[in-house]
């Protein structure tokens, strides 16, 4: 392994989820342009930034991605390395603050991200994006929150959003189908009414948008069940979900496989990730299939 990969991983394991800026740092930016802390909402934390890419295509596809941090941490600063390893893929990309507890409790950051998905469809088209290639991508947490947003229709159509109006959903190291166990996380969801209704494979119907969950077999934090679970339930119902699973990859890796850099290499997410949104866009013209052959 490169040695400037060892002290950049230590550094990103030992150092915090705040280290995650380090890559912004070393990871090309392909010389997209960022537009940053545009409001999408009236509080301080309703924030996004939009990473475009050098070689803007007419209409492109659109992520709004959600970080990770137990509901609890993050910023959208330090996931700079996501918006431009994506946009150099050629997807105009969004990176979303939102409320966190202390400051609110679930369902907040949810409706947060409902809000963030309402500025993106009616907004987007201004920075070069197609509002009707959009797609919702989260880490961890974020995961759950997009999951949430695209299984329990009720925070999406709060904004007069229809389900038809995101193209798929792609998550990342994901909760969809877990125990509420570590007391910092039962504060978050303690307004609840029931334990299912934190759970977005409660509101599977199968009317969701196209799914790719990503999950490494060796995440010890979320267990690949919930991706197999969320899937086996969607494509049950007549939806569409594909699960890969990376080999020796643990929870974290599916996001650093996000930092488009040549001397970081762990699996082929950005190529999936691609791969995905080229088979599902509206605009799709390709006999390739949508997931790479698993080994």
């Amino acid at each position: 392994m490169n040695p400037l990969t060892i002290i950049l991983l230590t550094m990103l394991f030992f150092g915090g989820c705040s280290s995650l800026s380090t890559l912004n740092a070393v990871v090309p930016d392909g010389n997209s342009t960022r537009v940053a802390n545009i409001q999408y909402g009236a509080l301080a934390k309703q924030q996004l930034d939009i990473h475009q890419p050098a070689y803007l295509k007419t209409n492109a596809p659109v992520i709004l991605f959600f970080y990770g941090g137990r509901w609890q941490t993050g910023s959208k600063e330090e996931y700079q390395f996501v918006g431009q390893s994506l946009a150099k893929r050629g997807f105009i990309t969004v990176i979303a603050d939102y409320r966190v507890f202390p400051n609110v409790e679930f369902p907040d950051f949810i409706k947060d991200g409902a809000l963030a998905t309402q500025w993106v469809l009616k907004n987007i088209p201004s920075y070069g994006g197609d509002p009707s290639n959009l797609y919702l991508m989260g880490h961890s947490a974020g995961a759950h929150m997009a999951a949430m947003l695209i299984a329990n229709k009720r925070f999406l159509a709060e904004k007069q959003i229809k389900i038809t109006d995101i193209r798929g959903f792609i998550g990342l190291s994901g909760p969809y189908d877990f125990n509420i166990t570590d007391d910092d996380i039962k504060q978050v969801f303690r307004k609840a009414n029931r334990y299912k209704d934190t759970q977005p494979i409660t509101f599977i119907d199968g009317s969701e948008p196209p799914m790719l969950l990503l999950h490494g077999q060796k995440d010890k934090t979320l267990s690949v069940t919930n991706s197999q679970h969320m899937a086996e339930k969607t494509n049950k119902m007549g939806g569409n979900a594909s699960v890969i699973l990376y080999k020796d990859m643990a929870h974290v890796g599916t996001l650093l496989a996000l930092a488009d850099a040549p001397f970081l290499y762990f699996a082929p997410v950005l190529d999936d990730i691609e791969r995905f949104i080229n088979c599902t866009s509206h605009t799709a013209n390709t006999t390739q299939p949508c997931v790479s052959q698993q080994p």
